[in-house]
């Protein structure tokens, strides 16, 4: 074969195998930070969505241990929020919240408590809904990859 041949198909060839890898390389940058993105924009979503079920789960926690009885105005809120977490959160989660509801309503409409009840059962690690749910929370967020 001629050799000016030959060169003219390895200059071709070099730059065809050029072209294709850095091709591959922008795709492969791209997918990696549109992927990102959307880690990132999910995981904002739930924390959004936790934060705000604890808020409401804290009011009502709170209106239920001052023997207000149950905020029905806010148990509306705290459970469309528990339903938009079932919709997308992990099955732990979505049980932590829903033991948080009972809690607290169970709490609400139970006896009226006096303060020296209401501080025995800040040392109760299971009336600490709140945190537990918190923590369920922290585990899936560190898990969103």
């Amino acid at each position: 074969m001629d050799s000016g041949i030959l060169a003219t198909l390895s200059a071709l060839a070099g730059t065809a195998i050029g072209a294709v890898s850095s091709l591959a390389t922008t795709w492969m940058t791209t997918n990696a930070q549109a992927r990102a993105a959307r880690v990132a924009a999910e995981r904002a979503k739930r924390e959004e969505v936790y934060g705000r079920f604890m808020d409401e789960l804290a009011r009502l926690y709170a209106s239920a241990l001052n023997n207000v009885g149950v905020d029905y105005e806010r148990l509306t809120t705290a459970y469309a929020l528990s339903g938009r977490i079932a919709l997308y959160a992990s099955q732990p989660v979505a049980d932590a919240a829903d033991r948080a509801m009972r809690f607290v309503v169970d709490l609400g409409l139970g006896p009226a408590r006096s303060p020296e009840d209401m501080r025995t059962m800040m040392e109760q690690p299971d009336a600490n809904v709140i945190a537990a749910f918190a923590t369920a929370c922290r585990r899936e967020l560190a898990d969103i990859q």
